[in-house]
């Protein structure tokens, strides 16, 4: 055989090979979908409440207990491998400037259907700083369609419960969701906060079975607590209405703001069904969203501290004014009072190029 049609042999069949293997990689990454565990477990108002079974973070005595909640970090198979180291130095500086105790993470860690590496990733990332986390999902987080991303719900659940200093558990199955669990901030036996993780991701309101079961809990943690509810906070991912109503009663001078209040985008959320009144009879006393890319503040709104995120990361972000630039992350110090602040990174070291 002539060297010269051994050479273009060898050719073919490398680009084969190639051809092949790009096949199989487009198939488990982008085209196959992951199918997570199946788990019933049903939530009935008659069950027995048991405080034992929620979790809990313990507070450092004479030290605030600090909160640090990343927003809309958006990662992407396709779009972000690049920009992932990027998106990873960000984050460890805010936790190094930050010390938390506790990381929350209000959903769209993801933000298309491809998921596979960098969620897997994101957890691993998380892992490493021995920092307890807890993320909820958002409306991008298992696809841009309910259940269309190469990581469905179930699978989404599987990979976020499987890390080594992950709080997240999927929750009764029969919620209309996945992802709402609660955790309890406590010193020496104590409980100081109740927090609340809600999935309100690809729903358009936070449903009337998810406050049933969000009450049961306060009353059981009522009962444990002396007949006190403790003071709470709820993460979820779309704001409430209430939201639109706090920012117009700042403009008009009849609500106070803590701290600067930015708002570029949308305020539009999840729809009005009484979410409100019911934490506050339960006495949640901070709301905490992200969703909003353009927007971050914190208004006192009839009693309750309503907090929209700051985004981290500013891959994805979508504003109408394209000179607008947030990108950091939102901070809550628990002390003798809870104080809500925002911390921004560096422009110049973080800002990644479309």
């Amino acid at each position: 055989m002539k060297k010269s049609v051994r050479v273009l042999l060898t050719i073919l069949s490398v680009l084969l090979i190639c051809g092949l293997l790009c096949g199989l990689a487009a198939y488990f990454l982008l085209l196959h979908r992951y199918k997570g565990r199946e788990v019933v477990n049903e939530w009935n108002e008659d069950d027995e409440f048991r405080i034992d079974e929620i979790r809990t973070v313990e507070k450092k005595p004479g030290k605030d207990f600090v909160i640090l909640n990343l927003a809309d970090v958006q990662m992407c198979d396709l779009e972000d491998l690049f920009h992932m180291k990027m998106i990873e130095e960000e984050i460890t500086a805010l936790i190094e400037e930050t010390k938390p105790d506790l990381i929350t993470l209000t959903g769209d860690q993801t933000w298309s259907n491809e998921n596979l590496i960098v969620l897997t990733s994101l957890v691993r990332f998380l892992d490493s700083f021995g920092i307890p986390y807890a993320p909820v999902f958002g409306n991008h987080d298992y696809g841009n369609g309910d259940e269309t991303a190469v990581l469905d719900r179930n699978a989404c659940c599987d990979i976020y419960e499987r890390g080594s200093y992950s709080l997240f558990s999927r929750g009764p199955s029969d919620l209309d969701s996945l992802g709402n669990y609660l955790l309890n901030i406590t010193e020496n036996g104590k409980i100081l906060r109740t927090i609340y993780m809600l999935d309100a991701g690809y729903g358009d309101e936070i449903t009337d079975r998810q406050i049933a079961w969000m009450r049961w809990n306060a009353e059981g943690i009522c009962a444990a607590n002396g007949g006190r509810f403790p003071e709470s906070i709820t993460f979820f991912h779309k704001p409430i209405p209430e939201f639109t109503g706090a920012y117009f009663a700042f403009c008009r001078g009849d609500a106070d703001a803590l701290g600067d209040v930015e708002v570029h985008y949308s305020l539009s959320g999840t729809l009005q069904n009484g979410f409100f009144e019911a934490a506050k009879e339960i006495n949640v006393t901070d709301i905490v969203c992200g969703h909003q890319h353009g927007n971050s503040f914190t208004i006192l709104y009839r009693d309750v501290r309503l907090t929209s995120a700051l985004k981290t990361g500013e891959l994805g972000g979508y504003y109408e004014d394209e000179d607008v630039y947030l990108n950091g992350a939102t901070v809550i110090r628990i002390g003798e009072q809870t104080q809500i602040s925002t911390v921004t990174v560096d422009r110049e070291r973080f800002h990644i190029e479309p």
